[in-house]
């Protein structure tokens, strides 16, 4: 019975080694969305420099405001609280991503506006209505994606 014991115990040693080996880490992009109060809306990709084993993309785009002017208007509330949200890209495996820094800003007519973020990843937007383009960072160890949205607060 012992024997029987011990080659059962060298067994699941040996399971759980294997799955801890064939486990996927290397993480692609992410997604990032906007929680408003009834949906979700998925951010736009822009500048993309992210660098893992099983991937590497580069994006790079010029001019921000006038590749998020040709994006589809989000429509906020002035002063509404959204929050920001990443999901694991579909086409890669994992969502493990290791105390990303994030920052989040508008952009209008060449002047930035710095966004706080709360624990919570929710912001608000400012009480001034008009057309802004949202930016929003995520910068962690495997590179940095950028994020746009064009904003329309009422």
């Amino acid at each position: 019975m012992k024997i029987f014991f011990k080659i059962f115990i060298v067994l699941i040693f040996a399971f759980a080694l294997t799955g801890c080996i064939g486990e996927d880490y290397d993480v692609g992009v992410p997604t990032a969305h906007i929680s408003l109060d009834t949906s979700s809306v998925q951010l736009t990709e822009a500048n993309i420099r992210w660098n893992t084993e099983s991937e590497d993309v580069q994006n790079s785009i010029k001019d921000i405001e006038k590749y998020a002017s040709s994006l589809d208007e989000i429509q906020v509330f002035s002063g509404q609280k959204v929050f920001l949200e990443f999901k694991e890209n579909e086409d890669n495996g994992g969502d493990i991503w290791t105390n990303p820094k994030i920052t989040v800003a508008l952009l209008k007519n060449g002047e930035r506006t710095e966004l706080v973020l709360d624990e919570t990843r929710g912001f608000h937007f400012p009480t001034d209505k008009g057309n802004y383009f949202l930016e929003v960072e995520f910068i962690n160890s495997a590179g940095s994606a950028q994020y746009v949205g064009n904003v329309v607060i009422k």
